[in-house]
């Protein structure tokens, strides 16, 4: 179970849902109103959770690839 949960379809799939579900969060307090201040964290928010996922996909998976790459 552990290493289902640590494979990188999991990880993919769970920054992807963060990002759905960031986004739907902000933009349901968005249609009730919200204040300048408030927009500007959530957009924070939003940009963050998708940091988040460029970054889980952009990131050597391993050392042993980084030292291929060095060579």
């Amino acid at each position: 179970m552990r290493n289902f949960l640590r494979s990188p379809d999991v990880i993919m799939g769970a920054s992807a849902g963060l990002v759905v579900i960031v986004s739907a969060l902000v933009g349901q307090y968005a249609a009730q109103g919200m204040s300048p201040r408030q927009w500007s964290f959530g957009l924070l928010a939003i940009l963050g959770s998708i940091t988040l996922a460029v970054i889980l996909r952009c990131w050597p998976a391993s050392d042993k690839e980084g030292v291929r790459a060095e060579d």
